[in-house]
């Protein structure tokens, strides 16, 4: 089945959102701002970068199941199950500036682009042009367009994608995907820095997740795993030999069949609207969008009513064959021994009026009960083994179907300096065709938020960057509900259901840099905690700049989870300490 390459994060919305969490700058936002500038000598620039990692996941070993397990170590970590990875990159930009035009061509050339997404060479290629003094500009091109005034931490930047099969270490803007776009940005006003931007795209591209190890999404792996159960049960309908996973390993199944509809199409269209402008010492905007989310829901519903159906056949003929055995030997069978008691209280509860009153014989309202009983259990006994396969195999499952949920999105942003701190704020309000709450197969209505701020302190040249993220999902009471609801058996599978009944996300990101040597060496430690889920993560990190242009750099990782709702959970679940480590080396040149 490793054919079967699902891009889902989550069946919930915090699965990844912590890959922004890595690297904080000196920007806070995307765009072209400033007055028109006079005319000016053409010039063509080339600038770029080359450089080699090496990297090992400490104390980890891949089995034959591609899953990285430590359990059973007899040690904290055995360093002789530790892997490597190493690979090279180079990156290369021309650029061209002419008076009124300009153009942009940024190349990426490493292993995953060269091999497995060739489309991804071309990281950037865009033109543009002024109009009207530069009160107008018009741009297209595969781009990279940042929305909010965080700093590498957003919850107002939906037009690109995230390449998530390595987003430990990489910055911000290097693991957003390249996306075809129009923008068009009017400057109203010199003076305010008032500026309306306006961008469409003619289809989505979709978050890109690893197809094996440890960056695999925990919810995404289960899904596979449930997947591959669906395909080997219908399988099992057709094939008789006993080497069923033979057969289901060579079948040609592909991801793209859970799909409904094709994302390069206008379904998938984006847009937006952007305002922004500066009011005293606030920086302030003002954003909409429309588009979808860009990893997909798991819509389980016809996969479980199937599997009901089947069950309840499987249940019936259960409980007849017992009933049978029952009623012949006048004994009591080891169905009726077990489920006695809460046979005769159904019976009485919901039959007796009727075998009193000689509308029921007491046998004719017993087997009713029993049925009923048994149906009450039906989905505990087939998860446990108890309903044999011979009694299950006449009925074939449903695959799910994922869906990529629509989604508007309500901004604002602000920047200020509040003494000697540098302030950044963005909060979204994520309207969704679920408005209700209830149904469970598409995401709640949602509000996100960044709050943060850096500031330096006067000892040597230390640098404080903190940044508060969050969601909360809306209507969450519903979820919960219907979760209470024994009968309701969607409840549990809600893409927005989580098994702690937290339904707000909290995460704290700080970065703490100084630079050394006349700013040749730099030195930092990064560390995030995720409050809810009390997961953790430190990562130190030096850089040392040798010669000019030649960097040398070390980053250590060491991360903490236990919880499966998690952000970190995928690294952590099959480690004997739910822990993971990571160490990198780096090399690189910029020219």
């Amino acid at each position: 089945m490793k054919k079967i390459l699902f891009t889902l994060a989550a069946v919930s919305l915090a699965s990844f959102s912590f890959a922004q969490d890595f690297g904080f700058g000196d920007e806070m936002g995307g765009g072209d701002m400033g007055s028109y500038e006079e005319e000016s000598t053409p010039a063509v620039t080339i600038s770029g970068e080359v450089g080699a990692e090496g990297r090992a996941w400490i104390g980890t070993q891949k089995t034959d199941t591609e899953k990285y397990n430590t359990s059973g170590y007899g040690s904290f970590y055995d360093l002789s199950k530790t892997e490597l990875d190493a690979g090279a990159y180079a990156n290369l930009e021309l650029n061209y500036d002419g008076d009124y035009t300009n153009a942009n061509l940024k190349l990426k050339l490493d292993s995953t682009s060269l091999l497995d997404h060739p489309e991804d060479v071309i990281d950037e290629l865009s033109v543009s042009g002024s109009f009207s003094d530069g009160r107008f500009q018009l741009k297209a091109g595969k781009m990279k367009e940042v929305w909010g005034k965080g700093d590498k931490i957003h919850v107002l930047d939906n037009f690109n994608a995230n390449d998530y099969t390595d987003f430990i270490f990489p910055d911000y803007i290097d693991r957003r995907l390249g996306e075809v776009m129009f923008k068009a940005t009017a400057n109203l006003s010199w003076d305010y820095n008032l500026k309306l931007e306006g961008i469409f795209t003619p289809w989505m591209t979709a978050d890109r997740f690893a197809e094996s190890g440890m960056l695999v999404p925990y919810s995404m792996t289960h899904l596979t795993e449930e997947v591959e159960g669906i395909v080997l049960h219908n399988t099992y309908l057709a094939y008789t030999n006993d080497d069923l996973k033979t057969v289901v390993g060579n079948l040609q199944f592909s991801s793209d069949q859970l799909y409904p509809d094709n994302l390069y199409s206008i379904k998938y269209a984006q847009a937006g609207a952007r305002l922004t402008g500066t009011l005293g010492g606030l920086d302030w905007g003002a954003s909409y969008y429309y588009g979808h989310y860009k990893q997909p829901s798991a819509n389980l519903g016809a996969y479980i009513d199937s599997k009901t159906t089947a069950i309840t056949n499987a249940t019936t003929a259960y409980v007849t064959a017992e009933l049978t055995k029952y009623a012949s030997d006048n004994t009591s069978s080891a169905f009726v021994n077990k489920y006695g008691e809460e046979i005769n209280n159904y019976l009485m509860t919901n039959y007796g009026t009727a075998v009193a009153t000689g509308a029921m014989t007491q046998q004719q309202a017993f087997q009713a009960s029993a049925v009923a009983v048994a149906k009450g259990h039906a989905l505990d006994w087939a998860e446990d083994g108890t309903l044999d396969e011979s009694f299950k195999k006449d009925d074939t499952y449903k695959l799910p179907s994922l869906n990529y949920d629509q989604v508007q999105v309500f901004g604002l942003e602000a920047a200020f300096v509040l003494w000697k701190f540098n302030t950044r704020w963005e909060v979204a309000y994520n309207l969704t065709e679920d408005t209700a709450g209830d149904n469970p197969w598409v995401k709640n209505n949602w509000l996100g938020w960044v709050a943060g701020f850096d500031i330096d302190i006067p000892i040597h040249n230390l640098n404080l960057n903190v940044q508060e993220n969050g969601t909360y999902v809306l209507k969450n009471d519903k979820i919960k509900d219907a979760a209470k609801d024994p009968t309701n058996l969607y409840a549990t599978h809600d893409v927005d259901h989580n098994s702690d009944d937290k339904y707000i996300n909290n995460k704290l990101i700080m970065l703490l840099s100084d630079k050394w040597l006349n700013e040749k060496l730099t030195t930092e430690v990064q560390g995030i905690w995720c409050i809810e889920t009390k997961e953790f993560m430190v990562a130190p990190k030096i850089e040392y700049n040798v010669i000019e242009g030649l960097t040398f750099g070390c980053r250590f990782a060491y991360m903490y989870s236990d919880n499966e709702n998690g952000e970190f959970y995928n690294f952590t679940e099959n480690s004997k300490h739910h822990d993971k480590m990571f160490l990198q080396l780096t090399a690189k040149y910029q020219f």
